[in-house]
């Protein structure tokens, strides 16, 4: 491979070799259309940064905040927080530093105030999961005028103007979810859309999932069914959370099969042990370690991978592409959606080998 000199970068700009030196190291004034040719010429000629020797050449750091739930929370926040980590290692040399503050899951207070701890200095970059709708939206804005880079994984707020999301689509895996259990109930059984959560109305990455379950079922030409929704604020007790499932199917007794809009499925089937009712098909999300044993005994009907580590991992990297490489960056960057069952269930760790996440 022929190599790149500033000089040739220069002549095909037609700039000064100073004004390429002053754009690629980011330092000096330099014009609008001046940089615009430089980099124009970089992306025509093929040129890559060495982005390792320049961050060590100038001793420079660069911070990247991060806000998530506590690790401890769940199995699914934990994988998150690992893959954030094990992004961070692969990149701990390219001068690239990371302050975590984690917030209390079901409290939007504590995550506006981990927030402001982290922008009382502000960083370079920014990654978080935007779990309430308000109070994210109020972040993304300050983020925004502080002109601070910002990347979301998990949820997607709309018009936030992110420079990145990291995610799975969340409506086209409700519309999933909707075609997975539209298959497995009878065909007069109405489905039951549940919530697991303390504030669904204030989650935007539940509310997609919703919409998109429910337009599965508006798009069919069969005569329409109802589609049951309900939300359970209080779900960690086995016998609470039964009584109230059982108090939904004596009020809705059509009903044949659940959708759990989050990684809490397996707390549904564990309710449900206790019962002496049959198990209803039941589809949740992301294959933690309850819920495959839950889906290994046929408790579970189906699960939809989210990828959460990747989430993290991908997030982490993304943003260092922008900070050190001054890579253009997508605005989307989509997961896929894979459907967990008992046949494939022991062939998961294939995707996480493929891109270095185990």
């Amino acid at each position: 491979m022929k190599r790149i000199r500033i000089k040739d970068i220069a002549t095909r700009a037609g700039v000064s070799t100073g004004t390429v030196d002053r754009v690629l190291h980011q330092r000096g004034e330099v014009s609008v259309a001046a940089r615009s040719k430089v980099n124009k010429a970089l992306e025509e000629l093929g040129y890559e940064r060495n982005f390792l020797a320049s961050t060590l050449a100038f001793n420079r750091t660069y911070t990247i905040g991060v806000l998530l739930p506590f690790p401890e929370t769940d199995d699914y926040w934990q994988a998150i927080n690992q893959g954030v980590i094990r992004a961070q290692q692969t990149l701990q040399h390219f001068g690239l530093a990371m302050q975590c503050h984690y917030f209390e899951l079901a409290n939007p207070r504590h995550f506006a105030e981990c927030a402001n701890r982290l922008l009382a200095d502000p960083p370079a970059a920014f990654l978080f999961a935007p779990l309430f709708q308000l109070e994210g939206q109020e972040l993304a804005q300050r983020l925004q005028a502080m002109a601070v880079p910002y990347l979301m994984i998990n949820s997607q707020l709309p018009h936030a103007n992110a420079l990145c999301y990291v995610g799975q689509d969340a409506y086209q895996a409700g519309f999933l979810a909707g075609r997975l259990l539209g298959q497995a109930i009878p065909t007069a059984a109405l489905p039951l859309l549940l919530h697991l959560d303390q504030d669904a109305a204030n989650a935007p990455h539940l509310q997609a999932k919703a919409h998109g379950f429910k337009a599965y079922f508006t798009q069919q030409g069969l005569p329409q069914p109802q589609v049951i929704e309900r939300e359970i604020k209080h779900f960690n007790s086995p016998t609470e959370l039964l009584t109230t499932l059982q108090a939904i199917l004596n009020e809705e007794p059509k009903i044949g099969g659940i959708f759990v809009t989050n990684s809490r499925a397996h707390l549904v089937a564990a309710a449900w042990t206790a019962s002496s009712q049959p198990h209803l098909p039941l589809i949740g999300f992301d294959p933690l370690p309850a819920n495959l044993a839950a889906l290994r005994q046929g408790k579970i009907h189906a699960l939809i991978h989210q990828h959460p580590k990747a989430q993290g991992y991908l997030g982490l990297l993304t943003l260092s592409d922008h900070l050190l490489r001054k890579a253009t960056i997508p605005p989307l960057k989509l997961l896929p959606l894979d459907i967990v069952l008992r046949e494939n269930m022991d062939y998961l760790d294939g995707w996480d080998i493929l891109v270095g996440l185990v």
